[in-house]
């Protein structure tokens, strides 16, 4: 099997409970969606076996992977993850939440749920949730329909300016009806221009 692979790249996690970790990052190309404000142009792409993707990998000194993309799991994970499991890596991935990731059970270390629209995967280790003009209501839904042990909003970014301010009084109105569980994510990489 061949996967369409956008990028790979050693870097720090730049946001959520991860922020700061040192990851390999494997954007997979292509997504099931098509958000006006995503940041990521996921369409170009390169196929990779998975022996060429572990032979990319092997050059950074580090056994941790984010896969992310575009949609990670739009493409079947199967044979990549079995590949890293073997060679005990940690991995993590965000993904839009449309696509259930039942059937990886126990091969992915880390979940972060970005959502956006139909949600299909109810769990989550990370609810991180974009302030696209949010609301309380609407993130009380996905609180119930989301069973998440951390949650973050992070700022939008338009025009090179993220609404920080806005999403710091959304995560204060949050914490009112939440118990305290919700927390800002500011993009660390774009504030510092890392990769």
């Amino acid at each position: 099997m061949k996967y369409r692979v956008n990028e790979i790249f050693f870097s720090l996690q730049g946001e959520g409970f991860n922020q700061g970790k040192e990851v390999i990052f494997i954007r997979l190309a292509g997504c099931n969606l098509s958000c006006v404000w995503c940041d990521t142009n996921y369409h170009p792409y390169t196929e990779y076996t998975v022996e060429e993707i572990m032979e990319e990998i092997a050059k950074y000194p580090c056994q941790s992977i984010l896969l992310t993309g575009g949609e990670p799991s739009a493409q079947p994970l199967n044979e990549l993850l079995n590949a890293l499991k073997a060679k005990a890596y940690w991995i993590a991935i965000e993904t839009n939440g449309t696509i259930s990731l039942e059937r990886y059970n126990g091969q992915i270390d880390y979940i972060t749920v970005s959502p956006k629209k139909h949600i299909n995967q109810f769990y989550a280790d990370e609810l991180r949730v974009v302030n696209d003009k949010l609301n309380v209501d609407y993130l009380s839904s996905l609180e119930t329909k989301i069973q998440a042990t951390d949650h973050f909003i992070s700022p939008l970014e338009e025009n090179g300016i993220m609404n920080i301010e806005d999403s710091m009084r959304l995560v204060a109105q949050m914490n009112k009806h939440s118990n305290n569980r919700w927390r800002l994510s500011l993009q660390l990489h774009k504030l510092i221009g890392m990769r």
